[in-house]
């Protein structure tokens, strides 16, 4: 469980960071279901960390609000696995 947590957020992470990369050299981007469905998977923390890090799609209400509940979401989730 600890491998994939740390697998799927280090995915999630860079998959962010590229799609900032990508912003900001106008070519073709993420789509944003596919940083949900990352983040839904378990690496709503590394997508968190990186849209703070990153200042990346923090002005998007969908992200602002969805990625922390997301995060809630996956703690409830290893929290089950885990005991």
């Amino acid at each position: 469980m600890l491998v994939w947590f740390l697998f799927i957020n280090a995915v999630a992470y860079l998959v962010m960071s590229d799609d900032k990369r990508r912003a900001r050299q106008r070519r073709e981007r993420v789509p944003e279901k596919t940083l949900f469905l990352l983040a839904a998977l378990g690496g709503a923390l590394g997508i968190l960390v990186a849209m703070n890090t990153k200042r990346h799609k923090t002005k998007h209400f969908s992200f602002r609000v969805g990625i922390p509940l997301l995060l809630l979401f996956n703690a409830v989730l290893y929290g089950y696995f885990l005991i």
